[in-house]
């Protein structure tokens, strides 16, 4: 199973360092992280029950939006869905994704800076993770041992507990 996970993550960093344009999935990414985003914050049945405010402060800290609290109360009041809210942060999201790439220019051959920006930052964190994936399997290792007192196979316990943490390290967004 570690031997798998191993060349995954080798995959993923082979295409860092071979220079893939890392562009696209950047972008799913920041569509990913914006609808759990606002997910979390309109959970409640009734768009009244949302918490507004924490959500264009929970923005605001993932990037640089200048979508306000008050504009999007007005925006709700004419009938806002949470489809709609996840649509209007997703374009100003890549909106400022792209006014950043504008912004740091290029290379001297003519290939955005921001490619280079992307494939460093997603190097620090596919590496990050793969050391603390590494640990956890570990002490995962250490203790499933005492899953056989419950009645379950330790050897089935490690393989799903890895295989959901891997899961979980490849959810997580940069």
């Amino acid at each position: 199973m570690l031997n798998r996970h191993r060349g995954r993550i080798y995959e993923q960093r082979r295409q860092v360092l071979e220079g893939d344009d890392m562009s696209e999935q950047v972008k799913l990414w920041i569509d990913d992280l914006v609808e759990e985003t606002v997910s979390a914050f309109t959970e409640e049945h009734y768009a009244e029950e949302w918490d507004i405010e924490a959500l264009t402060n929970a923005m605001a800290a993932l990037y640089p939006t200048e979508i306000t609290a008050a504009e999007l109360r007005e925006d709700l009041g004419d009938g806002m869905t949470r489809e709609a809210l996840i649509d209007e942060f997703k374009t100003d999201a890549r909106d400022e994704y792209e006014a950043k790439e504008e912004e740091f220019g290029a290379t001297d051959d003519g290939t955005p800076l921001m490619r280079e920006l992307e494939r460093f930052v997603i190097l620090q964190v596919v590496d990050v993770r793969w050391r603390e994936h590494l640990e956890n399997m570990d002490y995962l290792r250490e203790g499933v041992h005492l899953r056989s007192m419950a009645q379950k196979d330790p050897l089935v316990e490690y393989t799903s507990e890895g295989e959901r943490m891997f899961t979980e390290i490849g959810r997580a967004h940069v």
